[in-house]
């Protein structure tokens, strides 16, 4: 098995075999990219929506976001 160097720009490759090292070189890659990058892991992604009048989350996504779906 080959493993990369320990660049912090480059992220480290998950093969099938190595994923205990993958997973501690991949939280500390993007935890050096920035502290959002980590955030966005732990807490998750959703997607934009329009918000009614009064504030609350519509089911219609965001013009433009269509394509994420």
């Amino acid at each position: 098995m080959e493993k990369e160097g320990g660049f912090v720009n480059r992220q480290p490759l998950l093969d099938g075999t190595n994923y205990d090292y993958w997973k501690s070189r991949m939280s500390a890659y993007l935890k050096s990219i920035d502290s959002k990058s980590w955030k966005a892991v732990i807490k998750g992604w959703e997607h934009p929506v329009v918000l009614d009048k009064d504030g609350n989350k519509t089911e219609v996504l965001k013009p433009g976001e269509e394509w994420y779906v």
